[in-house]
């Protein structure tokens, strides 16, 4: 399993209310555990890998003592302690808790695997816990004044390492697909560029793909049935597409270049079936591509997904 990569500490921001400025510092001993097996931890970054996120079992420990709240300028039961996790690719938000600070404040705070799973299963999320004004008040120099003024925050980021299979991802509707001169529920079309056996830079994207934005949005809901199993037949068939029109620049090579789109591709090939590059070279060539196509639908687990759905 993959351990939590710290690198860099909470991004500090400047608040204006010097009044209640006792009470900043108090959420900056909060930590998190990813996993049942491993320790708390005050870490802001921590990156999994693609296999380890069904085993994520996120829980929040606050730090937060009570002696602290009484020091600041602001009364506790003035003040509310709510945490939202938030998946920005999915443009989805879930309030994991939200609880006036005048009672208890509880120990730790897990984030519930329904959540988790509304935002594609966790491993592309920053969770925010935050201590903030529970409702407006009057306007004073130098104190907070507007409900949902936060006083003290701290955000943990889990993401993925980076991919070298990044492309763009963009919906689009039927008026798009139309001005294409495509019909308009056009599924999804790949725009190849050039650099698929080379290393992967985020200011070169490789290729561009659009998806109908009718899909894109199912694919976001996590809850629905044919999420999953849609994701995985495009995660399938793009870089089909892909192979085919990079074949051009990799049809000579014996060996895929590190780092590169086409060296993920030929990893992602091996944890189904041993495959060198002349092999795949032959499996592009084959109209249609059907062993490839199976091999990449096998990797995604397409059948499972669609007979669970």
């Amino acid at each position: 399993m993959s351990a939590g990569n710290y690198n860099k500490s909470a991004t500090r921001d400047i608040r204006p209310f010097f009044d209640a400025a006792t009470l900043e510092e108090a959420l900056e001993k909060a930590e998190v555990r990813l996993f049942e097996d491993q320790p708390f931890s005050d870490a802001t970054e921590f990156t999994i890998e693609e296999q380890d996120t069904a085993k994520l079992s996120v829980t929040l420990r606050l730090n937060l003592s009570d002696a602290t709240l009484a020091s600041g300028s602001v009364p506790r039961e003035k003040l509310i302690l709510a945490v939202t996790a938030v998946n920005t690719a999915l443009k989805r938000t879930v309030l994991v808790h939200k609880a006036s600070l005048a009672g208890s404040v509880p120990m730790e705070i897990p984030v519930p695997p329904e959540a988790l799973e509304r935002l594609g299963g966790g491993s592309r999320m920053t969770l925010d816990v935050v201590i903030c004004l529970a409702k407006s008040a009057a306007k004073q120099p130098g104190s907070p004044f507007m409900k949902g003024h936060w006083l003290s925050k701290k955000s943990f980021e889990i993401k993925p390492p980076q991919s070298a299979e990044d492309f763009g991802v963009e919906p689009i509707g039927d008026e798009g697909w139309k001005a294409m001169s495509m019909p308009a529920k056009t599924l999804y079309f790949v725009q190849f560029f050039s650099g698929a056996n080379e290393p992967a830079t985020k200011d070169k994207p490789m290729a561009r793909v659009l998806i109908h934005e009718d899909a894109f949005n199912r694919m976001a809901n996590g809850a629905a049935k044919i999420a999953k199993p849609l994701q995985s037949f495009l995660a399938a068939e793009i870089p089909c597409q892909i192979l085919a029109a990079s074949l051009s620049e990799w049809k000579d090579e014996a060996q895929p270049e590190p780092k590169s789109p086409l060296a993920s591709f030929l990893k992602r090939i091996n944890r189904v079936q041993a495959c060198t590059l002349p092999q795949l070279r032959v499996m592009v060539e084959k109209p249609g591509m059907p062993q490839l196509r199976a091999i990449l639908h096998a990797d995604q687990a397409t059948v499972r997904l669609i007979a669970e759905a």
